[in-house]
């Protein structure tokens, strides 16, 4: 076992950078989600106005999975050092 003392949440710049734009790419995939709900049941919305919006919805969504992957990969790593023996500061 290691004295080593490692901090329990990395908060690197990029890791809180990354923080928010996942709140960010969240809050874009609602508004996009709700925005294409409006347009396809308000049937005012012509063919080009919903594939816009899909592909918005599709951008927002893949950047918030790769953000929520990226966070989980960094909590991952982090975990392996506690089974590793290192001890977590809280």
């Amino acid at each position: 076992m290691t004295s080593e003392v490692v901090p329990l949440r990395v908060r690197t710049p990029a890791t809180q950078r990354l923080r928010r734009l996942h709140g960010v790419y969240a809050a874009g995939t609602a508004v996009w989600a709700v925005s294409l709900l409006a347009a396809v049941l308000g049937h005012d919305a012509n063919v080009r106005q919903v594939l816009v919006l899909l592909a918005l919805l599709a951008s927002f969504l893949l950047m918030w999975l790769w953000s929520a992957w990226m966070l989980w990969t960094a909590g991952a790593a982090r975990s392996g050092a506690a089974r590793s023996g290192t001890r977590w500061e809280t």
